[in-house]
């Protein structure tokens, strides 16, 4: 019962996340001068993945399955924040030439696609458990006899982990580990709990792609970025126009995180964040091809420069309007 509340929570909470959202773009005469950053960062623009075929070392029935649909969420996923992704062609045929680079530490640059990162991706585990319960009654609160049947519960548990490998050093970026369940139950009253092999594979995929669903590391790393622009400030509030647009996949409504780069006294740059805002909410002409126009709070408003770094906040997991367990997980993130 908490598990459903905590769910119907999480809908309630998504669904009225975005009230409030400013729908109106300042006009180019609230223009205000702002001093230029004496360090800026590179933006997101034409970073370059391949994903490479996912790996699987044991046997299974359902491997191809499984392998099949994580790639699919990855190459989504990655697709989703902007990035270029390799043609899936070319990344079949340099996979053995990058796994054997991961041997030697450097990868010839010979024949090799232009790619900034290469996703490795190795499923670890893939289990099945399965459940009998017998068949029961009870009586409820009108004094009537409920009938709960016999019935079987399945549970697929996959996980993974996929290595973030930049090229052509082949220093690894970062390591995730990817976990997903599916879950079903039958009446029956065999306590065998016997599955289908059509089941078995459907649950097998569903849970390998629900791995990569449910994790926002890869996200939140390639999540497109660019710099501040310009600024205005109208009878809406405060707002800047940053330099990530469609091509970057950028959508109304969007939270960004903002952040300040310096130089210390060893000439390391560090990178401080300085506050927040959001895409203005509107189709018309909140995000072009290039650029996007953000709100932000005076606060913030007071430490952006020009060339302040402005990066979507990924760390959300997207989920289908009435996907409760999928909102669940999101809940949960926002944690």
């Amino acid at each position: 019962m908490l598990r459903k509340t905590l769910m119907a929570t999480a809908v309630i909470t998504s669904l009225a996340g975005c009230a409030g959202h400013e729908v109106l773009v300042c006009t180019p005469d609230t223009r205000v001068d702002i001093e230029t950053a004496e360090v800026q960062l590179p933006s997101s623009d034409n970073t370059k993945v391949v994903v490479l075929p996912v790996e699987l070392e044991f046997k299974n029935s359902a491997a191809k399955n499984m392998q099949s649909a994580m790639r699919n969420s990855l190459e989504t996923q990655i697709d989703e924040t902007g990035a270029d992704l390799v043609d899936r062609k070319i990344a079949n045929k340099v996979k053995g030439e990058i796994k054997l680079a991961e041997q030697s530490g450097r990868l010839s640059s010979k024949g090799v696609p232009v790619a900034d990162y290469a996703i490795i991706t190795e499923i670890t585990q893939a289990d099945l458990s399965k459940s009998f319960s017998e068949r029961r009654t009870y009586e409820n609160d009108d004094g009537e006899t409920k009938v709960v049947p016999a019935s079987c519960s399945y549970d697929f548990d996959v996980q993974a982990v996929a290595k973030v490998v930049s090229l052509p050093s082949m220093d690894i970026v970062k390591r995730i580990k990817l976990e997903g369940d599916e879950y079903s139950s039958t009446e029956t009253s065999n306590s065998n709990c016997p599955i289908s092999n059509s089941t078995y594979t459907s649950m097998a995929a569903k849970a390998a792609a629900e791995a990569v669903t449910y994790s926002t590391e890869i996200q939140k790393m390639l999540a497109a970025s660019g710099p501040v622009l310009e600024m205005r400030h109208c009878e809406v509030g405060t707002q800047v126009r940053l330099a990530i647009g469609k091509n970057q996949k950028v959508q109304p409504g969007a939270d960004i995180l903002f952040a300040n780069a310096f130089k210390s006294p060893e000439g390391e740059t560090e990178i401080h964040p300085i506050g927040e805002g959001y895409v203005v909410d509107n189709e018309l002409n909140a995000v072009t091809d290039k650029y996007s126009w953000v709100v932000i709070d005076e606060k913030t408003s007071l430490k952006v420069k020009k060339g302040t770094m402005g990066k979507v906040d990924a760390s959300g997991i997207e989920c289908p309007l009435l996907d409760l367990e999928c909102r669940f997980e999101q809940a949960k993130a926002a944690l």
